[in-house]
């Protein structure tokens, strides 16, 4: 089985993206966010307005992330739980690899991640898209191919909480949301175990495989 995890909102508690946005660009942040959410704009475009006008270092935002952002419990329980039961966990995300991975390493966690990466520099941020193929079903570039491909011929458990999560999330054997994806999960009369931190998922990961078993 791969775990596929989200990272913003998801694995940590806030979204990165957004936390720093809001912090050094509050105006910028908010208004890309409302055309995001009027479907004015798509994700891709949101997160380049919002990061564009951010003139720190990498290092600078780092540390902020770093000292602010909590990863949600059961995090290292859930990853020795994949290990244990032949599981491998992924993080597949909308953000940026580059100032995840420190957030992991400063909590002892240590996972594969797929996600974009960010330049920063005096002139602002500039946005690395990684390469993801456009998808039939939802009209833009999103995680459903990709996670797929990272599974193969298994099957797949799903962790998310937004919008970057929806078509993936539906793609998913199994589906674990809170948030604006267990919302869509409920109106698209999909079914999906409820999470507040990493026990609950581990927790209805050992249900579903004994379950099977």
């Amino acid at each position: 089985m791969l775990l596929a995890i989200d990272f913003d909102g998801t694995l940590c508690e806030q979204d990165t993206v957004d936390w720093f946005s809001a912090h050094w660009a509050p105006d910028v942040f908010a208004e890309a966010d409302r055309r995001l959410l009027a479907g004015e704009i798509d994700l891709d475009t949101c997160l380049q307005l919002q990061v564009a006008p951010i003139t720190r270092s990498e290092d600078e935002v780092v540390a902020f992330l770093v000292d602010t952002i909590r990863v949600r419990d059961g995090a290292h329980e859930l990853v020795a739980f994949c290990a244990e039961r032949g599981i491998e966990p992924v993080i597949v995300s909308s953000g940026f690899e580059n100032l995840m991975r420190p957030i992991l390493t400063a909590n002892g966690l240590d996972l594969p991640i797929s996600a974009h990466a960010v330049e920063c520099g005096p002139g602002g941020m500039r946005v690395r898209f990684r390469g993801r193929a456009h998808c039939d079903l939802c009209g833009t570039a999103c995680k459903r191919a990709e996670v797929r491909a990272l599974a193969g011929d298994r099957p797949i458990a799903y962790v998310g909480d937004g919008i970057s999560d929806l078509c993936a999330a539906e793609d998913a054997d199994l589906r674990f949301a809170r948030h604006t994806l267990a919302r869509h999960l409920a109106a698209e009369g999909c079914a999906y175990v409820p999470f507040e931190d990493m026990h609950d998922v581990r927790r209805g990961l050992a249900a579903a495989l004994d379950g099977a078993a």
